[in-house]
């Protein structure tokens, strides 16, 4: 039994450390009551089925069936009328009644709300963003307008905004301003030969799209607008 025990201790470390390696920088213990009780709940769980399995391995090993047989038995099989085991009983007593408490009074029916801690996080990510960005410099304006030209507008009409050979609209060439607008507000479906999904609508609005249709049909003379700054 005494080997059995230090075998099991030494098999929940074993399992605990895999676990922690395998999982545990994905976690951010400390920062997140959900990660801390995941990796609590998964200790808990090794730790269970480790103590349990080494009790029913020594008791196979060990102990041997006691009690009254009933008088009813199958092909010579027969069955012990022993009470039910108290543990098992409190268990299965407990399961029920933290049943009843989770779906009527604990999570997540009552307190927890998936879209409700989505805007949580959302109205807090935000307040970080406007927090960072509060006096916000112009360089870094420029860098901003930089990445999302890169990102939007380059692949189609490429890092010199003149169209890549015909593919896309060659920016530097004079359109009207409202023509512009009318596309970064509206999209476009030209050159879906070469990019079927053409141009897609709202990648700018508002003063944003309004500064942007007016430097490209100035043939992106002047000083470039913060949200374009190619």
């Amino acid at each position: 039994m005494k080997s059995m025990v230090i075998g099991g201790i030494i098999l929940i470390i074993a399992l605990m450390t895999g676990t922690y390696f395998m999982a545990g920088d994905s976690f951010a213990l400390g920062e997140d009551y959900i990660n801390d009780l995941t990796m609590l709940g998964a200790v808990a769980i090794i730790g269970i089925t480790v103590f349990v399995a080494l009790k029913y391995v020594n008791q196979i090993k060990n102990d041997k069936a006691t009690g009254e047989l009933k008088e009813e038995n199958w092909d010579g099989i027969g069955e012990y009328g022993n009470n039910i085991p108290t543990g098992w009983a409190l268990m299965f007593i407990g399961t029920i009644v933290w049943m009843m408490w989770y779906f009527f009074i604990g999570y997540p029916t009552n307190q927890f709300s998936q879209i409700g801690q989505y805007n949580e996080e959302t109205n807090e990510y935000q307040a970080k963003f406007e927090s960072k960005w509060n006096n916000i410099s112009q360089e870094d304006l420029v860098g901003m307008g930089q990445s999302v030209f890169l990102v939007q507008c380059a692949p189609c009409h490429g890092i010199d905004a003149e169209g890549i050979d015909g593919k896309a609209q060659d920016l530097t060439k004079r359109i009207s301003k409202e023509s512009v607008l009318d596309v970064i507000n509206n999209g476009a479906n030209n050159f879906k030969t070469d990019f079927p999904g053409g141009m897609p609508a709202g990648m700018a609005s508002g003063k944003d799209a309004e500064e942007i249709a007016e430097y490209v049909a100035g043939g992106l003379k002047g000083t470039a607008p913060a949200m374009w700054a190619a």
